[in-house]
């Protein structure tokens, strides 16, 4: 037999392996549905889209800076069939949307980004103390519509 000490490389340089590798450089790992789109570290719910590329990504709800106000890499357009499209031309779109793990408020201070960055993370660090100052989480932890889960509807 041959030998497997190396590891398998048989994916390295191709198709799939360069979309993997965009994907993880663009934060574009969010869970597939039928999971709900809940970022795994902050457990806030987010806006999923598919890339063009075939893995989902969380985007931030709710903000849609001015993209020249987004530096290239980061700009995130949501296409008419419903993808989503890290911006990378010349002549942006007047608006854009912006990833979530960037401004995860358990993400670190996102200071060697723009200022709509660090802007949009206080604001989730902020939200989070509100909600935790009440006691109330702003989401479910039960998934509802799981048949036979624990507080599911049956």
């Amino acid at each position: 037999m041959g030998d497997t000490s190396e590891p398998c490389t048989c994916w390295a340089g191709t198709e799939a392996d360069i979309d993997h590798r965009q994907a993880e450089a663009e934060g574009a790992d969010a869970p597939a549905p039928p999971a709900p789109p809940i970022c795994r570290a902050c457990g806030r719910e987010q806006d999923r889209f598919l890339s063009g590329y075939g893995h989902w990504i969380l985007l931030e709800p709710g903000i849609r800076p001015a993209a020249r106000d987004v530096p290239e890499g980061h700009r995130w357009v949501v296409c008419d069939d419903g993808a989503a499209v890290n911006w990378g031309g010349e002549d942006p779109p007047p608006y854009c949307r912006i990833a979530h793990r960037p401004v995860c408020l358990k993400s670190l201070r996102p200071e060697k980004l723009p200022r709509i960055f660090y802007a949009v993370w206080e604001l989730n660090v902020s939200y989070e103390r509100r909600i935790y100052a009440q006691d109330v989480l702003p989401f479910s932890l039960t998934p509802s519509g799981i048949l036979g889960f624990p507080g599911a509807a049956a």
